[in-house]
């Protein structure tokens, strides 16, 4: 479906040949021009004339297989950008950890990649539902995984899934059901921030940090971005499996832009749990709120959790770094936690921790 908003003096001139055309006795709705006015006053809004068109597809009833297989593609034929902004998953329990690649403007090499649970800040197959927000969520008690994460792109893009290679033994049983759905010449906005969607240099980055062995008080950049670019930080994922115990969680966040900034940066947190709006060690159980989500803590060492950036934006001017620790320590002189880089006391036991990360941010 492809339509165009007029201006709004072009919307009065709908408004007026629809009314002349009733005064002259032809049979026209007077809905309809109410309508097209409703429309015109609504691209004038949005500051001028716009092509807009919805975009996507489903496969049903799909077979996974360890051969990447592509099932959506969009080439661009005029100067809009457009986006990505629904992806959906169900089937086969091997859909949990299925690779989806998105390919961006004819890329070689897939700059977005992710598995559903894991896009939805869930790890270690926790299958905890049905629970959601505006932006991720799970609706069925096996797979039926959702996100709403704009993925913009130029001139082109293609979407694929494949099986992921550690379920390999599955012996081309596994079923999916599959949906991408976006817009195109729709002004793009994330919470309190508007991305400036008409600037060819705007991009969604996934940066992902895989099993990453972390010794106590161990820190790990998240993610980064060079000096330079600008952009913000929407949602950062972490999936935590802490060798001995949960003293891990006295770790906290930096952020350090630009990239160079020097120690602590800003301090986004007084230990891990604060971040996702929680405390104690999150001791009042599991949670899924609008912004944060505690969605894995059995009392094993092992975590997952989302943060979601809309209402309070990370941005950044002149590039960045996104930085957790593991476990944490005391400065003995002042008694406050996170402020030093060495030396002080450990708080608690922290131990070796085995820890994967996605972060979703964007640049411009």
């Amino acid at each position: 479906p492809n339509f165009t908003l007029s201006s709004s003096s072009a919307a009065s001139d709908v408004y007026k040949r629809q009314v002349s055309t009733q005064s002259t006795g032809e049979q026209t709705s007077v809905g309809m021009a109410q309508f097209s006015l409703c429309l015109g006053l609504f691209g004038a809004l949005l500051g001028g004339s716009l092509a807009m068109s919805v975009i996507g597809t489903g496969r049903s009833q799909a077979t996974l297989t360890l051969n990447e297989t592509s099932f959506f593609e969009h080439t661009m034929d005029n100067a809009a950008t457009g986006y990505l902004n629904h992806f959906w998953a169900a089937g086969s329990p091997t859909v949990d950890r299925a690779i989806f690649r998105y390919y961006i403007d004819g890329e070689a090499r897939a700059s977005i990649v992710f598995s559903p649970a894991l896009a939805c800040g869930v790890g270690f197959g926790d299958q905890t539902a049905p629970w959601g927000n505006r932006w991720i969520g799970k609706g069925a008690r096996s797979t039926g995984w959702f996100h709403n994460i704009p993925i913009p792109f130029h001139s082109s893009i293609r979407v694929t899934f494949q099986l992921n290679p550690i379920d390999h033994l599955d012996g081309g049983l596994s079923k999916i059901w599959t949906i991408v759905r976006g817009s195109v010449g729709v002004p793009l906005r994330l919470g309190n921030l508007d991305l400036p969607v008409e600037s060819p240099s705007l991009r969604l980055e996934l940066q992902v940090k895989e099993a990453v062995v972390l010794s106590p008080l161990e820190f790990m950049d998240m993610a980064t971005v060079g000096a330079g670019k600008q952009g913000t930080i929407f949602l950062s994922s972490l999936f935590v499996n802490g060798s001995s115990n949960y003293n891990y969680m006295e770790g906290c966040f930096h952020l350090y832009t630009p990239p160079n900034t020097a120690w602590p940066g800003l301090l986004l947190s007084t230990g891990m749990e604060d971040y996702y709006d929680s405390a104690f060690y999150f001791d009042g159980g599991g949670f899924h709120f609008p912004v944060s989500g505690e969605t894995h803590k059995p009392g094993d060492g092992t975590f997952s959790g989302y943060r979601l950036h809309e209402m309070d934006p990370l941005v950044f001017q002149d590039g960045v770094r996104f930085q957790w620790r593991n476990g944490d320590v005391t400065d003995p002189q002042t008694g406050l936690k996170c402020t030093l880089h060495t030396g002080g006391a450990t708080v608690g036991n922290p131990g070796n921790s085995t820890v994967t990360s996605y972060v979703w941010l964007y640049t411009w």
